[in-house]
């Protein structure tokens, strides 16, 4: 981590500064094959496909093939991997030390629950370590699909294309609502809707929306009411798309305006306080592409990982040939995520990119940002993104509904992977029998560590949330595994439980490259004007070869310290005082003596 090696020794001949390394380990690298990770959904549908990846990283083994295996256990908890059912098994050809192979198994299961898949390499004598040849994920097979509405103003091509995709995909129950669509119109939908959901039941019904520059100031302040209950109180996901028609308007309504300012709240940006002539000055809509600058979160988020790895990934983004308009906001709100910015540097304010792709917790619920309606243009390299890019998008969002437990809560966490050490934040909305919001100063959870003992966790009420219900805590995470939180609502008529995963793995750096690296540390001494030992007994030394004692050169320094007391000198200069005193004493002595006045 941190500057190239190169970097500090060159700071170190420009300092003067000699270095001495010492290296210990060994310069031969042992011959090892290993599962680094493993990625799946969380939660598939019975019949539905889904894609298994794990990746493989070997030393030692360039152009060796290793069988690999698929397995698969109906238990609850992970056990004894033999008594797993084989699925599948593949054999790979290692690649060079340290190169990271990924390979991914598909399967289709048939019967709903909890099921865990392990993907194991097959043990092989040569194979320095054999306890990092498998790993396991937990995946919950459920029979329910994702019912969304599809709320637009006008019919964007991002809006029929997404239409098309919704209705074609057997796992989405989509609705639509079309604002200026006209009375007897069709659309492909498995319902057409001529109005907002009228009811606040009808609204909670819902998993995900996606609204594509709608009209709200069409939609009542009731109805507002509903949409900001039904994000924070039962976890709904929402997508917002700005555009140029109806969000200029809305957005300058002043926030004096109730339901104006509750939806303006739901946004993870700050829209100007003037935007709709911001708008109108604003050079959108071009014919100049501009690619998306993924930030860190972006380069993170499972939603935007459209292919295999994450440097193929990051090399897909910037080959994608972007968009031409973005909607211009204020920026990110406090504690927002932003994943993607609009990359023309002309946009720049205070060399800050405006913000295309942004997200953040609204509650139980989630909301994301996307600053225009061209995410279609996916479409030129393969209809395949495009597709990919929603699906993933919607079941982002949506994944506190879809992951409920109970009907009075949810249970989330900010993160389901994390490295070793990391922090992850746990968040609670939870309701009483009747459904209102729980009003517990704090709630006990549980956290249950890999392979330790359970733990008593916290969940302290939020105090700054308006609506009660809303509970968080956290913890560390300190082993590589899997994590579990447990909360369990007592007081329903039968108890309910809510769950939630945490995997952590610990991050290569420490293992990626096992063997001494003499040649960087000869090219440390050599250019700070040091020397390098190998091994503890080289830096102490002995008859025939110095140690590092010796190869140190003195290098003493007389420091002067001003208005520091100089005790030398005060001595000399209180004996130079004494000598003209005594001399005078002795001399009034004699005076008086040969004058006989004593």
């Amino acid at each position: 981590a941190g500057i190239d090696a190169s970097e500090v020794g060159a700071m170190a001949e420009r300092a003067a500064i000699s270095l001495y390394p010492i290296g210990i380990g060994s310069e031969k690298q042992a011959a090892n094959v290993r599962i680094v990770d493993i990625e799946s959904p969380s939660r598939v549908y019975p019949g539905d496909r889904f894609t298994i990846r794990a990746y493989l990283q070997s030393t030692g083994w360039e152009g060796a093939e290793v069988n690999v295996q698929l397995l698969a256990d109906k238990d609850q908890e992970p056990k004894n991997i033999e008594r797993a059912t084989v699925l599948d098994e593949r054999r790979i050809t290692c690649g060079a030390d340290g190169d990271v192979t990924s390979l991914q198994f598909e399967h289709a299961p048939q019967e709903q629950g909890r099921q865990i898949f392990y993907v194991r390499v097959m043990a092989n004598p040569r194979d320095h370590d054999p306890a990092d040849n498998q790993k396991f994920a937990q995946v919950e097979v459920v029979d329910r699909k994702n019912q969304v509405l599809l709320f637009a103003g006008g019919p964007a091509r991002e809006y029929q294309f997404l239409r098309n995709l919704l209705f074609r995909d057997r796992d989405v129950v989509v609705d639509v609502l079309l604002q200026s669509s006209q009375p007897g119109a069709s659309q492909e939908a498995h319902r057409l809707l001529t109005e907002f959901p009228a009811t606040a039941q009808e609204l909670f019904a819902y998993d995900c929306i996606v609204a594509i520059d709608p009209d709200w100031e069409r939609i009542t302040d009731e109805q507002i009411e509903w949409l900001d209950r039904w994000v924070a109180e039962q976890a709904g996901g929402l997508i917002v798309v700005p555009g140029p028609v109806n969000t200029p308007q809305w957005t300058a309504r002043p926030n004096t305006d109730e339901g104006m300012r509750t939806l303006k709240d739901l946004y993870p940006v700050v829209f100007h306080s003037r935007s709709a002539q911001l708008l109108s000055a604003s050079n959108l809509g071009t014919e100049v592409y501009w690619p998306l600058q993924l930030t860190d979160e972006g380069r993170q988020a499972e939603f935007l990982g459209l292919v295999d790895t994450e440097p193929t990934n990051r090399e897909f983004w910037q080959g994608f040939s972007g968009v031409s308009a973005y909607y211009p906001v204020r920026g990110p709100k406090p504690g927002a995520k932003v994943y993607s910015r609009y990359s023309d540097p002309q946009t720049a304010v205070d060399s800050e990119l405006p913000v295309y792709l942004a997200g953040h917790y609204y509650g139980a619920g989630q909301v994301v940002y996307q600053g225009s309606s061209e995410m279609w243009r996916l479409r030129g390299l393969n209809e395949a993104y495009f597709d990919r890019y929603y699906t993933k998008l919607i079941r982002h969002v949506s994944q506190g509904r879809l992951l409920r437990d109970s009907t009075r809560g949810v249970l989330l966490v900010d993160k389901q992977r994390c490295a070793l050490g990391e922090t992850v934040l746990v968040r609670a909305a939870l309701t009483d029998p009747q459904y209102q919001p729980l009003r517990d100063p704090r709630v006990a959870a549980v956290l249950r560590p890999p392979n330790g003992q359970p733990q008593p966790l916290v969940l302290d009420a939020v105090p700054d949330s308006s609506r009660g219900g809303m509970y968080s805590g956290q913890f560390v995470a300190a082993q590589e595994g899997d994590y579990r939180v447990e909360l369990e609502l007592a007081d329903a008529a039968s108890p309910q439980l809510l769950r939630r995963d945490v995997r952590v793995r610990i991050p290569d750096r420490e293992i990626e490259r096992a063997t001494r690296n003499d040649a960087l540390f000869v090219d440390l001494a050599k250019r700070s004007g040091g020397e390098y030992f190998i091994g503890l007994e080289g830096a102490i030394g002995t008859a025939d070869a110095p140690g590092l004692d010796q190869a140190l050169v003195p290098q003493d320094q007389v420091t002067f310290l001003p208005e520091t007391p100089d005790r030398d000198f005060d001595q000399r200069l209180k004996g130079w005082l004494l000598a003209p005193i005594c001399g005078a004493l002795c001399l009034e002595w004699l005076i008086r003596r040969l004058s006989k006045l004593a």
